[in-house]
Order: structure tokens, then sequence, then C-alpha cells
């Protein structure tokens, strides 16, 4: 604890955003302590710890530890019900109201925050490229640079215009250096080019020296009786880390997004995605795998075996029992749960889907008399119930992903049931033939559920509606609850940030 805390105090030395009111600029970075800097980016550890920092700030409640997983965006995809006016207003769309936009300017904000932090690394890494031993100089820009895309990725899905018809107007800013110079918007072809190009760059550092192409995930993630292949942690436990194949899994997550305004990018995204199912360990096993009913049954809920990318959250055992548990903010209720999990979970699959077999649990709230509200257990997990090699995770990237992806992307219906039939096995779920007659449309739907049912409670659900021009969910629902705009899509930026790149 006393390290991370350290590491924590520096990080918010480094160079970060300022955010002041008159002329400052909402995207001013401005380093502050700046020969606290110089002193940290002398050895090859202060750089390391430095990125650790850029890791910690990511489980902010504002981003990855809640907001934009589930929080927030749960909420707006309907995912989860409330009577406060706060969650009342994000599910009708209403963002202008104060409460609502200064919980977005935070989440802005502190995507931008962790933006300036890797940036504070990238500014001053191949000056001091001496320093790095064995192949650490490309393992600290390569995930330094993937994280700046991945951060940059969520501000564009969130903020950002709808991707069927993103126009080319400018949008936001792609942010690439400390200084306290305005950083310009860019328009929507340039700002993606950017999230390629660092992806690219990434992807090449980290392709010969990812110690997760030369390892197996055991070997990284060592019990405690077990031999390690390094003499320290830094190169260890590649999951939590932005890692080679994280790398061509967001790549295949943005060229899916790129194909809603250009559909020959699902070649590229069902390419990365490939790429990842495909990936072999030394030992020749696959370096992931889809989680199945075995680890539903030992109470591995998030499906470690699948995590391609993920937060370590050594306390996620408190946070959820605080969040999903019987006292915790967030339970299945308003309308009737039964109906809505209906809706996901068609009654002959309920008794082997490990997205619902005794995943939702019926609890009746702290101080009323009735088991009404359902109880969601992905998070509720002990440490105790994991592998001993594990340890306790927010997924951030994960294999089902990848083979939706790969659904979704295939050229033809053949292709397309290949994937989706292999998927469907390792979820327990009977596979179905699209239907003959339109089967594009019902790949649609049958995708849209399944990013549901599969990601919930991981922020996705709303950015695969945004990316599919949803405007109600699929007519087998047979509800109308949900109701998609563009209005509702589109999250205004913070205020300032408007007002000053209008100037």
């Amino acid at each position: 604890m006393k390290t991370l805390k350290k590491i924590f105090t520096i990080i918010l030395m480094l160079g970060t955003l300022v955010f002041t009111t008159g002329c400052k600029k909402w995207l001013d970075v401005k380093p502050q302590g700046q020969a606290t800097q110089e002193e940290l980016f002398k050895t090859e550890k202060g750089f390391k710890d430095a990125l650790t920092g850029a890791y910690i700030r990511m489980k902010d409640g504002n981003i990855y530890g809640s907001s934009l997983m589930w929080g927030t965006v749960e909420y707006m995809a309907y995912n989860w019900d409330a009577t406060t006016i706060n969650v009342t207003k994000l599910k009708s769309g209403d963002y202008n109201d104060a409460n609502v936009r200064s919980g977005f300017d935070n989440t802005y904000q502190n995507l931008f925050k962790v933006i300036a932090d890797v940036n504070s690394i990238l500014d001053k890494i191949d000056d001091k490229k001496s320093i790095f031993t064995a192949d650490n100089y490309g393992i600290v820009k390569g995930e330094s640079l993937a994280l700046r895309a991945f951060c940059h990725f969520d501000a564009l899905r969130l903020f950002g215009p709808m991707p069927a018809t993103p126009g080319a107007a400018p949008i936001l800013p792609y942010v690439k250096s400390v200084t306290k110079d305005i950083h310009p918007l860019l328009a929507y072809q340039e700002f993606t080019r950017s999230l390629l190009d660092d992806l690219d760059e990434a992807e090449i550092l980290l392709r010969d020296i990812d110690p997760i192409r030369k390892y197996t995930i055991a070997q990284l993630n060592p019990g405690r009786n077990d031999a390690t292949p390094f003499p320290d942690n830094y190169l260890m436990y590649r999951q939590v880390r932005m890692n080679y194949y994280a790398v061509l899994a967001l790549k295949a997550r943005i060229y899916l997004w790129l194909a809603a305004s250009d559909g020959s990018n699902k070649i590229n995204a069902a390419k990365y995605a490939q790429m990842v199912v495909d990936a072999v360990s030394p030992n020749g096993a696959k370096t992931f795998r889809l989680g199945v009913e075995t680890d539903r049954a030992n109470e591995d809920f998030t499906m470690s075996s699948e995590h391609i990318m993920a937060l370590s959250v050594y306390n996620l055992e408190s946070i959820a029992n605080n969040t999903f548990g019987q006292t915790g903010s967030i339970m299945k209720y308003d309308f009737n749960p039964s109906f809505y999990l209906s809706q996901l979970f068609p009654a002959n699959e309920r008794t082997s889907d490990i997205r619902y077999k005794e995943m939702w649990v019926y609890k009746a709230p702290i101080g009323t008399a009735l088991a009404t509200d359902v109880m969601y257990k992905k998070f509720l997990q002990k440490a105790s119930a994991l592998p001993e090699n594990q340890v306790l995770q927010v997924p951030l990237l994960r294999l089902s992903e990848m083979y939706l992806i790969l659904t979704e992307c295939a050229e033809t219906k053949v292709g397309a049931e290949t994937a989706y039939a292999f998927y469907c096995d390792k979820k327990g779920i009977p596979f179905t033939k699209f239907n003959d007659g339109d089967w594009l449309t019902d790949r649609k739907n049958k995708m849209i559920r399944e990013y549901v049912r599969e990601l919930y409670g991981e922020g996705q659900s709303f950015f695969a509606f945004k990316r599919l021009s949803v405007t109600t969910l699929p007519a087998s629902w047979t509800q109308s609850y949900y109701n998609g705009t563009p209005a509702k899509y589109v999250v205004p930026k913070p205020l300032r940030e408007i007002n000053y790149n209008n100037n």
C-alpha cells in the first residue's frame, strides 16, 4: 500500500490537466513540480512508476472505477433502474441538467488526466532511451501509446458524433504533448487516424518483446510457490497491462466502430479479432479461452481466462458488495425485473446460459419484506474463488467481444454462423442459424442482445447501441422502454471546452 500511495503521489505531481475558471483552457496541460519530473525521469524505475500511476488513475470512479463500467453508461443503456433525479435524467437523455453535466465533465477531465500522465512519459522517453535495460523501453513506450489511444477512443465514443454519420466538423482534441498551449479540435477522420497511428506504433514496439508472447499466462501469474521468469514483478501479470494482444483487441474494437460509416473497415476488425483468438502460448495452448460452465461454478464470474486487458482491483470484493450487494446502490427494480431479464434470457436458455445461471439473485432491499429486486453477481466474487495465479480484475477487453466482432464482420452467412456457433457452445446457449430471409438483420438483432447480456456491467451496451444507431431494441424483446436518438447518443462536451475552442 505504501508503494501505491507513493506512486500515486508522484503521478499527481506530473504534468496533468489544469481545470480553473477565467482565461484558463479546459485542456491546458501545465507541468507542475518540474524539478520532480526531471528527477523522476532520470531512472528507468521512474518511468515505470509513472506508468503504474496512470493505471492507478484509471481506477478513478469517474472513469473505469464506476462511470464507464457499471455506472453512468449502464444507466444510459437502461441496464439499471433507479428513482434518483440524476438517473432519470440520464435515461431520458437530459444532459443539460447541472448535476448530470457535472458528472460527464468529471469523466472527460479524468480521461484526459490519464492521457496527460502517459504524455509526460512519452514526452521524455525517447531522450532517455539509453537508461532502459533489456526490452523495457519498448514495453513502457508501447503501453503508454496504447493507453493514450484507449482513453481517447472512449472520449470519442461518449462525446463524439454518431459513427454512422460523423461529418467533417472538428470534434475533439487528440492530445499528444504536455504543454500549456491549446490543443485544437480535430475532425473525425484525423482523430481516428491518430488513434490508429498510436496503436500501429504500439503494436510494432510490443510485438517481439511482450512477455505475454514468450510465456504462458500461468507463468506470468505465478502462484506462491511457483518459479518466476523475471527477477521482479514489473513484467508479470500482463493481463492487467496494455499488452500486445490488448493492442490488437483495441484495434478490432476501433475498426468495428469505423465500419459504421465505412463497411470496408470490417475486414480489419475481423483481422485483429482473429489474431487475438488465434494467439498461442509457447506450450501450444491458446493464450486466452472463452469462459465456460466450470468457471461460473467455481465463482470466477468475470471469466478471468477471457481477460485480454483488465484493471487489478485488490478491494473489488468490498466495492462490489457496496455497489451490487443487498445494501448496495445498484439493483434492478422499478419495472418488473423478471420481465426485463426474460427479454435477455429466454426461458429455454436459462438453465444452461452461464451469463444467467445463478448470476441474477432475487433479494429484498434492506428494510422491505418482498424479494422483488435482482442482485447481479458478476463482480460479487472473492479472491479465494479465483485460481491461485489470478487477481481480482475489472475486465476492459475480453475474448468474448472478439467472437462477437468475428460474427458481426463475417462476409458470409456460413462464416458468421461458424463463429457464433462456437461462442454459443461455450456460453451454454442453443445455437440457431440466422434467418435465411434476412440474415443480416437477424445477425444484427442477435448481436445487440449478446452485447448486453455478455458485457453487462462492463459499460459496452450503450456504445454498441450508438454504433448500430439503435432507436428501439429488437421487436422480439416486446418492450419499448428504450429510446435511442442522436441527441441521447452524443454527450455534450464540457461547456468550457466548447467555449474556449470557439474563441
